[in-house]
């Protein structure tokens, strides 16, 4: 990295700005919180104002809502903005990552560098979550780091790479729990695959491996009694025989059975169905086009001319796809995003396909020419095209800020979407007491609790039988709204005053 700088300083430069102006691009668009991000700002807001122990017990992962609060400390500016400055710098880091490896790989070819940097810079998947207010840049950053770091031990079995790819891959387990599986596997494959050219190899990786493992069983088992606690009560108040987390993930599999133990064929048929899901999620999330490019540069050959660092390509690849397989196989639930780490070690090999169709285009054919723009127009297609992340949900802004500027002191208001209540600025307690979902409104219309709050927000999406059920019964309790934000495409929010007063 520090030779791609200096070679071409010009140039990161560019990638840096770039960077900040996509993110200033994106969050123009969609300046709305995502929930996750309710989540991580408002435990961010508790630890600025210094109540870490409720941010604490409502969320098991505390590292990134932390990062947010120093950064607002800091700075002095609001919790919001801090998110956002750390996003767009965490992704900046992963695109210099992505670049940095490709330029390992490439020799800092001039012409490959500037295709991965447009891929990469312009990468659907990429654009479409910038906006968020999510920790998987940070997971992103760390992850590709760790990945170019390992390269260039690869590269020089130099013990100083060493250290930044473990620096790199501890880092990355403060964003997400997959960082803690890389770092148990990557010792092994770099004790099989490197032979005898290691230096004091043994010594090396016999108290690397002891201290991993160590750290890694200590982490795992925080993680697990933190994030699963509150789910084993839950299934044991609802009578269910659950003392643990393996029973609770056994639960988890059996209900892919409907609750029916149907031997080892019902078991490996599940597991063929959730491989073929994250296969499905991988192909979708690659915009399907880069998908088939990346495995057509594998099939070739181009950029993993090293064999250790092909190998060590294979481990991370795989790895990152049956740690999916694993968590939506014993979850039964898989967040679309969780791919991103299997997407972009493959995207790897994009820029390399991409530089030989350009090099080589002249010599192709006239139908060869003609299907070779086809792609190249799709590609530019897909990536323009992915840079429209206007938002649905502006209504609920305008909806929160009238229930702001309308509610008295010591008045509340219930949603069945977090995000009014957000926006209603009822102060960052009120997201993590209450379940503001359709099924936690349902309960309180049959229990009569809904009386409880002042002011009830209706969201309403298009083609939903339940909510438009919710806006009828409510009316009839109720009255008429106070008032109706309509939004975009058939989304509304409907404001009910309650005659609590």
């Amino acid at each position: 990295m520090y030779q791609l700088y200096r070679d071409r300083p010009r140039f990161i430069l560019a990638i840096v700005l770039a960077n900040i102006a996509l993110s200033l691009w994106s969050i123009s668009l969609d300046s709305i919180v995502n929930n996750d991000g309710i989540t991580y700002l408002t435990m961010a807001e508790l630890f600025a104002n210094g109540d870490w122990q409720t941010a604490q017990g409502y969320y098991n992962w505390p590292f990134y809502p932390l990062f947010i609060a120093g950064i607002s400390k800091v700075f002095f500016i609001d919790v919001s903005s801090a998110a956002y400055a750390l996003n767009t710098f965490l992704a900046t880091s992963m695109t210099l990552a992505f670049i940095a490896i490709v330029g390992e790989l490439s020799n800092n070819d001039r012409k490959i560098l500037v295709i991965a940097a447009i891929v990469i810079l312009l990468f659907p998947s990429i654009t479409k979550y910038r906006p968020y207010i999510i920790r998987d840049f940070g997971y992103l950053s760390c992850y590709l780091w760790s990945l170019y770091f390992i390269f260039r031990f690869c590269n020089s079995l130099h013990k100083k790479h060493l250290i930044g790819w473990i620096l790199a891959a501890g880092l990355s387990c403060l964003f997400r729990f997959e960082g803690i599986v890389l770092l148990l596997v990557a010792p092994y494959f770099l004790l099989v695959f490197s032979a005898k050219k290691i230096p004091h190899r043994k010594k090396i990786l016999t108290s690397l491996s002891v201290t991993l493992i160590a750290f890694s069983a200590v982490v795992i088992s925080w993680y697990l009694k933190n994030k699963y606690a509150a789910n084993i009560q839950i299934a044991q108040q609802s009578g269910q025989d659950i003392n643990n987390v393996f029973e609770l993930f056994l639960n988890n599999i059996n209900q892919q059975f409907n609750n029916h133990r149907s031997g080892l064929f019902a078991y490996l048929t599940a597991a063929s169905n959730n491989v073929g899901g994250v296969l499905y999620d991988l192909v979708r999330r690659m915009a399907v086009f880069y998908f088939f490019i990346c495995l057509f540069a594998y099939y070739k050959g181009y950029g993993l001319h090293n064999r250790l660092i092909k190998r060590v390509w294979l481990v991370y690849l795989f790895t990152n796809f049956f740690v999916l397989v694993g968590f939506s196989y014993i979850n039964n639930l898989l967040v679309s995003r969780y791919s991103m780490a299997t997407a972009l070690t493959l995207l790897l090999l994009a820029p390399f396909a991409l530089e030989k169709l350009l090099t080589q285009m002249k010599s192709f054919t006239k139908s060869g020419r003609i299907a070779s723009a086809f792609l190249i127009v799709l590609l530019i297609y897909v990536s323009i095209d992915g840079l429209n992340v206007r938002t649905k949900k502006a209504h609920f802004r305008t909806a929160g800020d009238w229930l702001n500027a309308n509610l008295h002191k010591g008045e509340t208001v219930f949603s069945n979407d977090r995000l009014l209540v957000f926006y209603a600025k009822q102060g960052p307690k009120s997201n993590f007491i209450d379940q503001f979902t359709n099924p936690q409104l349902w309960s309180h219309i049959k229990t009569g609790a809904i009386r409880r709050y002042d002011y009830i927000a209706l969201s309403l999406t298009p083609n939903s039988k339940l909510e438009d059920d919710f806006r009828q019964t409510l009316w009839y309790h109720f009255g008429r709204p106070v008032n109706i934000i309509e939004g975009r495409k058939g989304r509304t929010v409907f404001i009910y005053r309650t005659a609590k007063n």
